[in-house]
Order: C-alpha cells, then structure tokens, then sequence
C-alpha cells in the first residue's frame, strides 16, 4: 500500500491502519522555513557548533521536517533559503528520518516568503 505525502515513511496509514509497505517519493529539495544557529556545547554533542538545526519544507510537502543545515557558514544560513538532501546510502536506510544526513543548499534563489508563510 502506498500512502501519498507522508515523510518520514510510516509503518501504517495514519488514515486507515493499514500497512505501508513501499517508500513514496518526495522531492529531496525544499525550503528553509526557521531555523537556530546552535552556538552553545552540550554534553553528548556529536556535532561541532556553530551549527544549524531547520524546519525545511520539502517542495510538495504540507509540513516541514526539522533537520541539519550544513556545507553553508551557520551565519549564512536564513528563511526561504532553498536546501536540497544529502542522502545516507541506500542499503544504511531505515525508517527515519535520518536516511538524510544534512541538507546543504541548491544555489537557486531564495523562495518568495508567500510560499512558506503558513508553515512558520
């Protein structure tokens, strides 16, 4: 069974109860809505700050997933940004959200606020 939009995949349908057994795709590029710059160490950090934690919204999507931003100075990092997926290898996927490791960003121009606005 195939349940469009969801992401990360779930194990059943939230709307029937049914099991998913197939990944439905999404675009990997997607939409800096807000973001922190985490400046601070905390113990058991596996990351060096400054670093960027973001709700992105993925082109297609309904709600934002919140994740790292990387290869970009923390500082350079801002709304409407537009981010593309750094993927883990597809034999390491499970169920997560963590088949990404980061997103980075496209390069493109930033999305107009109108596009993102009802997700802040």
């Amino acid at each position: 069974m195939k349940t469009e939009g969801l992401f990360p995949p779930h194990g059943a349908d939230p709307a029937t109860g049914l099991p998913t057994s197939e990944f439905v795709e999404l675009p990997d590029k997607g939409t800096v809505t807000t973001f922190a710059i985490i400046n601070i160490p905390f113990q058991g950090q596996r990351i060096k700050p400054p670093y960027v934690a973001a709700y992105v919204l993925l082109d297609g999507a309904d709600i934002p997933v919140l994740h790292l931003v990387s290869d970009v100075d923390a500082h350079d990092v801002r709304m409407g940004m537009r981010v593309e997926a750094v993927w883990k290898p597809r034999d390491e996927w499970g169920f997560g959200v963590d088949n990404i490791e980061y997103f980075r960003p496209t390069g493109e121009p930033d999305a107009d606020y109108d596009t993102y606005k009802h997700h802040l």
